[in-house]
């Protein structure tokens, strides 16, 4: 199995359980990645989904992915 197979299945099972913690993780770790190869554009789309469900959880994790987020001008 891929790795992007066993991502996949992370988020479907974590979006079945209403898991909020485990979805801001793999979106959080995904939108890093991309934006560490050069991929704004999707780095930030995925960074977005990690942020709203921090926001959603109340996750402090919201704050640290927002300036993230700012810092690539999708706050303006």
């Amino acid at each position: 199995m891929s790795r992007f197979e066993r991502l996949d299945k992370q988020v479907l099972k974590a979006h079945e359980q209403g898991d909020h913690g485990a979805l801001i993780d793999v979106y959080h770790m995904l939108g890093d990645e991309e934006l560490a190869g050069g991929k704004i554009t999707s780095g930030c789309f995925l960074l977005t989904q990690a942020y709203v469900y921090a926001l959603e959880a109340g996750d402090a994790r919201a704050n640290e992915i927002h300036k993230i987020l700012k810092s690539h001008g999708r706050e303006e």
